[in-house]
């Protein structure tokens, strides 16, 4: 296969496409496969994957994107030296990297789309070990000639800790999967299959997220003993983490163990339909530099309640209701106003679908396309 002459050679990184840590799963694989739709001739593009996945690759997409396998080792490494190692080799210009850019010197024009800093800010949320990783994408966005921050909240983050500069910086929102659809759009059958396959009832509180500190679940489950129903369960869908013992102790020391449904991991296709299935979507995070699940349940038909901090006020807007998330009645109190004013419900519901509209991949890729252009790429 040979690039077209007239068109600028750009790679993306797209180690995260097939698999990868969740949200960044979900990040790559609608940004490379919009990217790919709405290239439009614009560029040749390249992607970068791991080598293991590169028949897969080569059966999914198009023929004129050019696959560049990597070995597995840390993606900080790759991006730090093979990935513009490889660049030279196949003459790109331009280089879209996730998380980890390069300080590789020489023309090449380095783009960092960096998912969140929150670690700079809430440093408490992190290992030892994971703030020492993290701490690199700093030291390696100083050699960038782009930068793209997923929130203006994030963006000011960036900034104020010095990791971009105000002028090279650029707030791209991610989109939603369009796979993401309320509950109408399901048969009985698939609504009942799984329910069952968890053990979930015809009405829950959804969470979805990762089990850890930052997400702020222990008082999520303590305003659980505050809610005027106590027979509508919470369900936790996600990766056990470095909390899960803690919660369980918790959840066994209040004797809830009836009313709490921890699923583990959930395949995308079951996830869909937990979260449109679900009766109110729950999101009490301390910090987040963006926040997809509350914006992927307004998608599924579903009102949401989300912390007023950081990034959430500024993506969810007038549509959800806000919580103190150090305070469990506060919590259980606004859990109670969606069960019990009908009008409420339905407004927030109405609302949240309406909201998403603005929130799409297409308009997200357009944007970092055109990024790239006025950089001076093309």
């Amino acid at each position: 296969m040979s690039n077209t002459p007239d068109k600028i050679n750009i790679g993306i990184d797209a180690k995260w496409f097939f698999s990868g840590p969740p949200s960044g799963n979900m990040v790559v694989k609608n940004l490379v496969s919009e990217m790919i739709l709405h290239n439009n001739g614009r560029f040749n593009l390249h992607l970068f994957i791991p080598s293991k996945f590169k028949r897969q690759a080569q059966a999914l997409f198009p023929a004129d994107v050019k696959l560049i396998g990597l070995p597995k080792i840390p993606n900080l490494l790759l991006n730090q030296f093979l990935v513009p190692l490889a660049a030279i080799r196949h003459k790109l210009k331009a280089v879209l990297f996730q998380n980890f850019a390069s300080t590789w010197p020489g023309r090449l024009h380095k783009v960092a789309y960096i998912h969140d800093v929150l670690f700079l800010d809430y440093p408490e949320y992190y290992t030892g070990t994971e703030r020492f990783y993290f701490k690199q994408m700093k030291r390696l966005a100083s050699g960038s000639d782009t930068v793209i921050a997923i929130s203006a909240s994030e963006k000011e983050r960036l900034i104020s800790n010095k990791v971009s500069g105000c002028l090279n910086t650029h707030v791209v929102y991610h989109g939603i999967d369009q796979n993401f659809k309320p509950r109408s759009f399901y048969n009985n059958n698939e609504v009942q299959s799984v329910l069952n396959n968890y053990g979930m009832p015809e009405k829950y509180l959804l969470f979805v997220g990762r089990v850890n500190v930052r997400k702020n679940l222990l008082n999520l489950v303590k305003a659980i003993l505050y809610i005027g129903d106590q027979n509508i369960p919470l369900v936790i869908a996600g990766e056990r983490n470095n909390l899960t013992d803690e919660l369980e102790t918790l959840i066994a020391q209040y004797n809830i163990s009836h009313r709490i449904i921890i699923t583990g991991h959930v395949p995308e296709a079951d996830l869909r339909l937990i979260y449109a299935c679900a009766t109110i979507f729950c999101f009490p995070s301390y910090a987040e530099g963006f926040g997809l699940p509350p914006l992927e349940a307004m998608k599924c038909g579903v009102p949401v309640i989300v912390s007023d901090r950081t990034a959430m006020p500024e993506v969810c807007g007038d549509v959800a209701i806000y919580i103190d998330p150090d305070n469990p009645r506060d919590i259980a109190l606004k859990i109670d106003t969606l069960l019990n004013n009908t009008d409420l419900y339905s407004e927030k519901v109405a609302k949240g679908l309406e909201h998403v509209e603005r929130f799409t991949w297409s308009r997200s890729v357009q944007q970092i396309l055109t990024i790239m252009e006025e950089a001076g790429v093309s």
